[in-house]
């Protein structure tokens, strides 16, 4: 009587779902054969659907360069919380002073409920609206090289990106380990990369220029 082996996962040695393709505790694709090696085309060159076959895989991007990406990103998002949070403090001091006699205090304290709301939701506007744009990418990962894509290499949807946004909570919770583990798996996928299997890859500069778009 044949006995059926279980999959299980080469990198963390976790049992995987038997139509699985990648592993659910750390990301790492699951073993397949050479001829399969999924390939990403670059939207840039209209032939690179045709070579796909003939590519090597896509380069992930590491660890620390989408830290300096995140960081670009993080920077841009505060300062435009900031400058919104100043515009409701002197509007407050202007218009609604006189009428209502707010004092500064208030008018501080309601100026930075503002900016926390406008940064919620602007962080997430930024980042869907960017990463399901032709870009495929915020303005962070452009300047470092970077995109966001499917495991096939399609651009994301608004709703991939959403998920992916409001995934790095998640990733920020668990001590920011989610975070790290683009560290160290297979596809350099972080834990809010995996629900809408997302990977970050490298764009190789002489293809991606801010200056030429």
């Amino acid at each position: 009587m044949a006995v059926a082996a279980q999959q299980v996962c080469s990198s963390c040695g976790n049992p995987a779902l038997p139509d699985g393709k990648f592993c659910l505790f750390c990301g790492d694709v699951l073993a397949e054969s050479p001829e399969k090696t999924s390939t990403i085309p670059d939207p840039s060159n209209p032939k690179s659907g045709s070579e796909a076959a003939t590519a090597g895989p896509p380069e992930y991007a590491g660890f620390w360069l989408r830290v300096w990406a995140g960081a670009i990103d993080i920077g841009i998002e505060v300062m435009g919380a900031l400058l919104f949070s100043v515009l409701v403090y002197y509007s407050i001091l202007l218009f609604a002073d006189k009428s209502y006699g707010l004092t500064r205090a208030t008018a501080a304290y309601v100026s930075g409920i503002a900016a926390i709301a406008f940064l919620s939701v602007s962080a997430w506007l930024y980042c869907a609206f960017s990463e399901s744009s032709d870009h495929r990418a915020t303005l962070g990962k452009r300047i470092v090289g970077l995109q966001v894509v499917t495991s096939s290499g399609d651009r994301l949807t608004f709703g991939q990106a959403t998920v992916r946004h409001f995934m790095k909570f998640l990733s920020l919770f668990t001590a920011a380990v989610g975070f790290m583990m683009a560290g160290w798996t297979k596809r350099r996928q972080a834990l809010h990369d995996m629900p809408s299997d997302c990977v970050v890859i490298r764009v190789p500069p002489e293809r991606f220029s801010i200056l030429r778009r």
